[in-house]
């Protein structure tokens, strides 16, 4: 009897272990399930962090969701330093990861979505400006500024 409780626990250990070796910071399950426009979700894995914000839906002209958009800072430890990577995901009405734009800092991250457009701040010529892109028909590249744009493609 006491043979079978010590692989018992073992067998938990294992399982528990291999569990939390097993997160992932590619699960967007929790921004996806509650949907809060602007509310930002962190997720640590080890010492890297996610900073995923869900922005809200493209949608058709008939009001069905064709796509929902969540933007993400990235912060993985590389050696000593963090480095950073920015994204905008596209996941299809089924909540699957579909498209994905890579930026090249946070600063670039777009900070709302409404009426279908994505509005990004940049500065020119020491001047705060506001630059909208049209997401009505899914564009191969998304601008974040008149002349930096970036593209769009399957994860």
């Amino acid at each position: 009897m006491k043979h079978l409780k010590s692989q018992a626990l073992l067998i938990l250990i294992i399982i528990f272990s291999t569990n939390s070796f097993c997160q992932s910071l590619d699960n967007f399950n929790d921004v996806l399930k509650a949907k809060k426009i602007d509310k930002v979700f962190t997720r640590k894995v080890n010492k890297d962090i996610s900073e995923r914000t869900f922005l809200g839906s493209i949608k058709d002209k008939k009001g069905k969701v064709k796509y929902y958009v969540v933007k993400e800072f990235l912060r993985i430890q590389a050696a000593i330093v963090y480095h950073g990577h920015s994204r905008i995901l596209f996941f299809n009405s089924q909540e699957k990861l579909t498209f994905e734009a890579i930026l090249s800092s946070k600063n670039e991250l777009p900070f709302e979505l409404k009426n279908n457009h994505l509005y990004f701040s940049y500065s020119e010529n020491g001047e705060k400006k506001i630059f909208s892109e049209d997401l009505n028909t899914l564009p191969k590249m998304l601008c974040v500024e008149p002349k930096s744009c970036y593209s769009i493609s399957n994860p």
